[in-house]
């Protein structure tokens, strides 16, 4: 199983507890960190792929504007296929906690396919008419990403086309439906996917401020790792 993950320098202890739960429940042959250092204070082997000096995307950009929340490192994985070396990851946000195996997701058939992530309750909300996905939960098929030279299409449209949610709205609307599988809810429960009683990952998305805030839901499971 390979893993990536995207972290800014602000959340690095946070990626640390998300790393920390992943390797107590899985064995991970490979984990690449995408960040703005060349080392990154993980206690679990690792690549750290420094893109900070990256050239996909320049300051001035339609996403990279004073009003955009989202920072370089959520457009960044939309290169992923040319940054990591490897046929298939599981792509997964800082703001996740693993509670279980996730070899269920890693062993899905993406054949022919981009990505298996799992659609939002809120899917009525599309702007593209098809069901809307949550990519901070995410297994990747790199090797057919880079056979249909999707990365040069996602940087051109990024550079010149602004989207609300970056990387995830750009594969929403070229990856579904014809590109992507769906995962069962319980591989990223969140306020965006909805709840169940077993969770694999749990995702801290929709809440501002995750990581101090103490008053959200199942905040003792991020606790046991910080």
């Amino acid at each position: 199983m390979n893993v990536v993950y995207s972290s800014s320098r602000s959340l690095y202890p946070y990626l640390d507890a998300s790393i920390k739960s992943l390797v107590e429940h899985n064995k991970v042959d490979k984990l690449y960190i995408l960040a703005q250092d060349d080392e990154v204070p993980v206690d679990a082997p690792h690549k750290v792929i420094n893109v900070s000096e990256q050239k996909y995307f320049q300051e001035g950009g339609p996403n990279r504007g004073p009003n955009n929340y989202f920072t370089i490192m959520s457009m960044i994985r939309c290169t992923i296929p040319e940054l990591v070396n490897e046929d298939k990851v599981i792509c997964l946000d800082v703001d996740t906690v693993i509670c279980d195996s996730l070899l269920p997701i890693w062993e899905i058939d993406l054949t022919g396919k981009w990505l298996a992530w799992c659609p939002e309750t809120w899917g009525h909300w599309s702007p593209y008419g098809t069901q809307y996905h949550n990519f901070g939960v995410s297994v990747m098929n790199l090797k057919q990403m880079r056979q249909d030279k999707l990365v040069p299409k996602m940087v051109e449209i990024l550079n010149t086309t602004f989207y609300r949610f970056i990387e995830q709205d750009l594969y929403n609307q070229l990856a579904v439906p014809d590109m992507s599988v769906d995962i069962p809810v319980r591989y990223n429960e969140c306020f965006c996917c909805g709840y169940t009683d077993n969770p694999a990952i749990i995702h801290f998305a929709g809440y501002a401020d995750w990581y101090k805030n103490n008053g959200i839901y199942r905040r003792e499971y991020l606790n046991k790792y910080l």
